[in-house]
């Protein structure tokens, strides 16, 4: 395998079994020397709307800068202690990307696919949460997005 290039791995992630079960598989079916897996996790924006009784708008309050770093400090470790030990296993050189974005499907979507195209990565993997079909037709699938936007191939694991 020598001389082959270095390709970037982008591992889409939350805290869920279904992204370990995905991070496992790729590990074993995708990786070879040299590979950088890229464990990538959305946040989040930290802001609030405050409601008032009768159900107007209020004002929107954002997290001040301690509860932010609070949170992305919670998630990374998180992601480290459910993640990091399977790439470190097999000396696979990674790392953690913690994005803090809108957190609706499109926009998660599309920020994966963002960071896809700047890694050039030579494959995008991701687990399909079943949310069932109406909820998916309702909210959308960020699996669903990437399949249709990326540039990059996407694979998609069905853990059910």
């Amino acid at each position: 395998m020598e001389g082959l290039p270095k390709r970037h791995i982008l591992v889409s992630i939350d805290d869920s079994q279904a992204s370990q079960r995905t991070l496992e598989w790729a590990l074993e079916n995708l990786y070879r020397p040299g590979d950088e897996f890229h464990l990538f996790h959305v946040i989040p924006p930290g802001q609030y709307v405050v409601l008032s009784t009768d159900l107007g708008m209020e004002e929107v309050v954002e997290d001040d800068e301690a509860t932010k770093k609070r949170v992305e400090d919670q998630a990374r470790s998180i992601l480290v202690e459910k993640f990091v030990p399977m790439l470190q296993a097999k000396n696979v050189p990674y790392q953690v990307e913690l994005v803090r974005f809108a957190t609706d499907n499109e926009s998660i979507g599309a920020v994966i696919c963002k960071r896809a195209e700047q890694l050039q990565a030579s494959c995008v993997v991701m687990a399909k949460h079943n949310k069932g079909s109406i909820k998916e037709f309702f909210v959308g699938s960020v699996c669903n997005y990437c399949t249709h936007h990326c540039k990059s191939p996407v694979l998609v694991m069905h853990c059910d």
